[in-house]
């Protein structure tokens, strides 16, 4: 595993000898990052972390040997990560149709009659199909679920030995508590919102198919009776369950994030650090609340379908709405972020969250916008060595292979790299492997790596600006609860 970087989404950093500055920084700072921003948009208050990047860029090359190392398995062609080294926004787009899975009973349902009529059995035969084949998907948005939640626990317990370690620095403790109050979060919407869900939703949905293709041969009464119940009540159980397990978790997350709001517009003195994490939070609370009231109606208008046609009505909004909702969390919520590596408690320090909150958003600018590149120290964009040295100190290398193994003018060079001694379908990507390739293969890579860093590079910065906000929030909310409590404690004392 990659250890962590000094890159703009660390909480916490290999030490550096360049001392964190928790200062505002003069005007002459200021005057320096203008460049960097288009003319219609107010700067940062402070962008020292960039400016930090540029002036130590050797001490973080001489860095880059210990930490940027990928390995690719060839698998059916292919090459894929060998072992996820991070944490993704993986939920699949067919998650979202598992109410309309739920509801292929529909034809069994309706017509729940003998003889069953000609066009009512086909009806029940692409409908049970259906819901059985959402079980390929379940398996495979669990697997992808449950590879995020072991990432996840062995990053908190990274991070509960590093606060026993450093218990009496209050500001790291501060940074950590913050970091493990977001992993519960991430681990609670992997646990409840993916594995609860694909595993009862998913089980309802098998249950659903098979009492629906039963009915075919409803001639027979035994099996009129099991389809009745498969495809009635027991099926349609479980996903009743869920939408209550799932309202209460809503519940839970509108009102966490109606805290971090309240407490971000209280505290957070920057006009544009607080519209973006009111953003953020109204975005938290609009996907909580509307999944969460869906899922309770879905709930009941399953139940209801087992006797009734018009359950189905009230149905169709859900499953609308649950479309929208796996959409909108994909595209608008959700992140991929790089994980705590192994380092050691004696190399952590603390890196100030506003001063990487404000990294994030000039490297999203300055990539996104030709305009505005980033100062030659940090990349220069025709240098291959450049880029991916930026690349690497960014903790993007493993995001960088796999766009690599995905892309066509590319995915072929990959057969260039040395295969490893102990598993021959195995490679090694490194800044080492990189420029040892054939000189006829630099300039693809060069192209792609360009690419790479108008696309993916913004989604990756993207991404680390959400969690960052999130991390942000977290711990403006506890300094809020902290500073109530006292006044509260200091207003009794005083009476």
């Amino acid at each position: 595993m990659m250890t962590p970087t000094a890159s703009s989404d660390t909480l916490i950093t290999p030490s550096s000898p360049v001392r964190v500055s928790k200062s505002t920084p003069k005007p002459t700072s200021m005057a320096m990052e203008m460049d960097l921003l288009s003319p219609a948009e107010s700067p940062p208050p402070a962008i020292s972390k960039l400016l930090r990047e540029a002036s130590d860029i050797t001490w973080l090359e001489s860095q880059e040997s210990k930490k940027g190392q990928i390995v690719l398995v060839r698998r059916r062609g292919r090459f894929r990560l060998l072992h996820q080294q991070q944490f993704k926004n993986s939920l699949l787009a067919g998650v979202g149709y598992l109410e309309l899975a739920n509801a292929a009973d529909f034809a069994a349902n309706v017509w729940n009659e003998i003889p069953v009529p000609k066009f009512a059995a086909v009806l029940m035969g692409i409908g049970g199909t259906l819901a059985l084949g959402m079980v390929f998907v379940v398996i495979y948005d669990f697997r992808l679920s449950w590879i995020n939640v072991k990432l996840l626990r062995a990053e908190r317990a990274r991070l509960q030995r590093l606060r026993q370690y450093h218990d009496k620095n209050a500001e790291l403790v501060r940074l950590i508590d913050s970091r493990l109050g977001v992993g519960m979060r991430e681990i609670g919407t992997e646990v409840i919102d993916r594995i609860v869900m694909d595993v009862l939703m998913g089980f309802g949905s098998v249950l659903v198919g098979v009492g629906t293709l039963m009915a075919i041969g409803g001639a027979n009464p035994r099996v009129f009776k099991a389809s009745n119940l498969l495809s009635g009540y027991i099926g349609n159980s479980l996903a009743a369950i869920f939408g209550l397990v799932n309202a209460i978790w809503s519940v839970y997350l509108f009102y966490r994030f109606h805290m971090h709001d309240v407490a971000a517009s209280a505290r957070e003195p920057s006009d544009d650090i607080r519209r973006r994490l009111h953003t953020r939070f109204h975005r938290f609370q609009w996907h909580a609340g509307i999944n969460g009231f869906n899922g309770i109606v879905a709930g009941a208008a399953s139940m209801v379908t087992a006797k009734h046609w018009w359950g189905y009505v009230v149905l169709i909004p859900c499953i609308i709405s649950l479309v929208l909702c796996n959409y909108f969390w994909r595209i608008k919520l959700g992140y991929d972020r790089p994980l705590l590596g192994h380092a050691l408690p004696t190399e952590i320090q603390v890196t100030p969250l506003i001063e990487d909150l404000q990294y994030v958003i000039v490297m999203q600018r300055a990539l996104a916008d030709p305009e505005h590149a980033l100062p030659q120290a940090i990349v220069q964009p025709k240098s291959l060595d450049s880029i991916l040295r930026f690349i690497v100190r960014e903790n993007m290398l493993e995001t960088y292979c796999e766009s690599l193994a995905r892309d066509k003018s590319t995915r072929h060079l990959l057969a260039a790299f040395p295969s490893l001694d102990a598993s021959p379908d195995q490679i090694n990507v490194s800044l080492d492997t990189l420029f040892s390739l054939p000189p006829s293969h630099l300039d693809p890579i060069l192209k792609h790596a360009k690419k790479f860093l108008r696309t993916t590079g913004v989604r990756v910065f993207t991404h680390r600006e959400r969690y960052l906000l999130e991390l942000l929030g977290y711990a403006i909310c506890r300094d809020h609860k902290s500073a109530t409590t006292t006044t509260r404690n200091d207003t009794i004392e005083h009476a």
